[in-house]
């Protein structure tokens, strides 16, 4: 899969986003004291979805992190996959 984490991140490409995160993926849940984490890997990619224990959610892909509470395409793609109560205590919706 050929996917330039930068270039879309940067063209703030909700679509060419949602094409990588459609393709299979290793999945694992880790989970501990500090909140559960969902990796997904495939070939150089990594995206990692961390629900931290006050209940918000961060994502991280490839080493950068995603502003859930940005206005820009990405973000409002990645919350409209997770709970509300992931995003409200930061006003976002």
């Amino acid at each position: 899969m050929k996917f330039d984490t930068k270039n879309v991140i940067d063209a703030d490409d909700s679509a060419a986003l949602k094409f990588a995160m459609s393709q299979p993926w290793e999945m694992r849940v880790l989970g501990g004291w500090e909140g559960r984490m969902l990796v997904m890997r495939r070939d150089d990619h990594e995206i990692k979805i961390w629900h931290r224990p006050d209940g918000i959610a961060e994502v991280e892909i490839d080493d950068f992190l995603i502003d859930l509470s940005a206005r820009t395409n990405i973000a409002g793609f990645l919350r409209s996959l997770m709970p509300a109560s992931a995003c409200a205590v930061r006003g976002v919706s």
